[in-house]
């Protein structure tokens, strides 16, 4: 089967289209077949070789960390999902797990989820990994309703899906993007947008009681100057240095707290993101859709940032 692979840690020029063999579901697994998985962060991390002490150094490697797609074969053990159902959902490629970027997959069961009615596989695709996120990271704020919340990166991926969840929970948002993607970040519920390139936020007067760092870029001292006396920082991609900062400040009960916006993929966590579809409070925006032979460019095009929602590969 052909599956987009690295070699090596490195830059784009590390990626390729190999041929792996087919995979075999062991007890618990099912294989899927695949019909569209999603870019994220993530992937490109790992292929930088920023989580290398976590992802190891046996190669090749496949990307891809969320897809949708159709139940091909099933594992000892498995009584559902069976042969022909629509599923989307996660494999961990962080922990050494097979990626998503390939034509079938091996994954453990409890790592799925139907596909809702009516649902394309590329909608489906954009959903798991930057919606979960979104949606854990918020939770984690408590109750939002007449809040001054700050979403940074707020048309991205993870971003988008912010925007629209804090919205939803009846908080006031900021949105940080460009002033290209402005009217997009209004559509999506901003009550504010911020020019990041003609505005620092962290230099103003405003101050939040959440800002959520989607870009991941981020340093805690900048933001503590805008967060409230019990203000939060939700970052999306922590480095170890705040990883280190968010323990000793839960430890010591400091004023600020510092959350780790990692996804949660429980049932109750898509049922939740899927009501919020159905509410029409959430809608996926879906930036570009390549072929797996160009999975490449998607990549580029996210790194190059300005993307609004999700770039989706389509694999036929």
């Amino acid at each position: 089967m052909k599956a987009l692979q690295i070699k090596a840690y490195g830059g784009p020029e590390v990626m390729q289209i190999g041929e792996l063999p087919e995979p075999d579901p062991k007890r618990g697994q099912v294989v899927v077949a695949i019909r569209a998985a999603s870019v994220n962060p993530v992937d490109w991390k790992v292929r930088a070789g920023e989580m290398k002490f976590i992802t190891g150094r046996t190669f090749p490697k496949t990307l891809g960390s969320d897809f949708a797609g159709v139940v091909e074969r099933v594992g000892a053990g498995v009584k559902d999902p069976s042969v022909g159902a629509r599923v989307y959902g996660i494999t961990p490629v962080m922990m050494r797990k097979p990626g998503a970027h390939a034509e079938r997959l091996a994954v453990a069961c409890k790592r799925l989820r139907r596909m809702p009615d009516g649902m394309s596989f590329e909608l489906a695709a954009a959903l798991p990994v930057a919606g979960l996120t979104a949606l854990k990271g918020l939770r984690e704020c408590g109750d939002l309703h007449g809040k001054m919340v700050l979403i940074n990166g707020g048309t991205g991926g993870v971003g988008h899906f912010a925007v629209q969840i804090a919205k939803a929970r009846g908080a006031k948002v900021t949105a940080v993007c460009s002033e290209r993607n402005a009217g997009r970040a209004r559509s999506f519920g901003a009550d504010v947008v911020i020019d990041y390139r003609k505005q620092d936020f962290t230099a103003g007067s405003v101050r939040y009681d959440v800002v959520f760092d989607a870009f991941g870029h981020l340093k805690y001292p900048a933001v503590a100057r805008v967060l409230t006396e019990r203000g939060i920082l939700v970052t999306t991609l922590p480095s170890l240095p705040l990883i280190a900062r968010a323990v000793w400040q839960k430890v010591v009960g400091a004023r600020h707290h510092i959350v780790l916006g990692n996804l949660r993929d429980r049932p109750e966590d898509y049922a939740a993101l899927e009501r919020l579809l159905a509410e029409g409070s959430v809608k996926p925006v879906i930036d570009k859709i390549v072929p797996l032979v160009e999975a490449a460019q998607a990549y580029a095009a996210l790194e190059a940032g300005g993307t609004v929602g999700k770039v989706i590969i389509r694999i036929d």
